[in-house]
C-alpha cells in the first residue's frame, strides 16, 4: 500500500539511520541514507556496502572450553592399528 509513497513521507531524509534486526538469526543491519546528485542516468538509488577498513570482525568471547580436535566433549582420535 505504499509502493507509492517516497522516503520523505515517511521522514526519512538525508542522514537518517535506519536500523533492522532480525531476531531469528541474531543479525543487525544498519542502513544510512545519503542523498546524492552523481548516480548516473536513470539510477534512483545505489545501494553501497561499507568499506573493507571499516568492517572488521565481532570481538571474539573468551572461551573457558579446551576444545579437542574441533569438539569440546574431550574426544581424542582413535590410536588403533587396526
Amino acid at each position: 500500500a505504499n509502493n507509492h509513497r517516497k522516503l520523505s513521507d515517511f521522514g526519512i531524509r538525508n542522514g537518517t539511520r535506519l536500523q533492522a534486526d532480525d531476531f531469528l538469526q541474531d543479525y543487525t543491519l544498519l542502513i544510512n541514507v545519503v542523498h546524492s546528485e552523481d548516480l548516473e542516468k536513470d539510477v534512483e538509488f545505489e545501494v553501497v556496502g561499507d568499506t573493507p577498513e571499516k568492517v572488521g570482525p565481532k570481538p571474539s568471547e573468551p572461551t573457558s572450553k579446551n576444545i579437542t580436535n574441533g569438539s569440546d566433549d574431550g574426544a581424542q582420535p582413535s590410536t588403533s592399528t587396526g
